[in-house]
């Protein structure tokens, strides 16, 4: 993690690092680099139906910003929030929550972590887009297949998933 700040950074579109990570397309905006540790900023495209199952964070702090669709959102002891597009949640470490993007379109959501490191999990986890819709397709489908793998490789960063239910 980069510990001095630059005093600016310039982050164009062309410069975003694109993964797949559960179904999930982020768009990784800036990261520890970008802003001396302080926080990572993605852009999060989210299926209907696709959304992240129960977790919490360790170490940082999250927050989510839906710029278009809708979010159920829940936190453990609290009742579901649905978040419309407008809507800002400020999750602190440590609050085990889950949410599910339910239509009728797709959920856009900015996603802010403070400090940044988590976008070194996305980095290793994820799979690079290819950026061709059917290589798109593809590595969306594969990031569904390989979630364990990301919820398994996840502990080291500090994010913890609920152990899923046996059948």
């Amino acid at each position: 993690m980069t510990t001095s700040s630059p005093s600016f950074a310039l982050v164009t579109i062309a410069d975003r690092r694109t993964y797949w990570v559960g179904g999930q397309c982020q768009a990784l905006i800036a990261g520890a680099n970008e802003t001396g540790g302080r926080y990572a900023l993605s852009h999060s495209t989210i299926a209907v139906g696709g959304g992240a199952a129960q977790h919490r964070h360790g170490r940082e702090a999250e927050a989510f910003y839906v710029l278009s669709g809708q979010l159920h959102f829940s936190v453990v002891g609290e009742p579901t929030m649905n978040l419309l597009p407008g809507t800002f949640l400020h999750l602190e470490p440590g609050l085990d929550y889950r949410f599910e993007a339910v239509g009728p379109a797709p959920a856009e959501v900015l996603i802010l972590y403070a400090p940044a490191g988590l976008e070194r999990l996305i980095e290793a986890a994820g799979i690079a887009d290819p950026a061709d819709s059917e290589g798109s397709r593809h590595a969306a489908v594969r990031s569904v297949e390989e979630a364990e793998t990301l919820k398994a490789a996840a502990r080291a960063y500090g994010v913890i998933y609920a152990r899923s239910p046996k059948p």
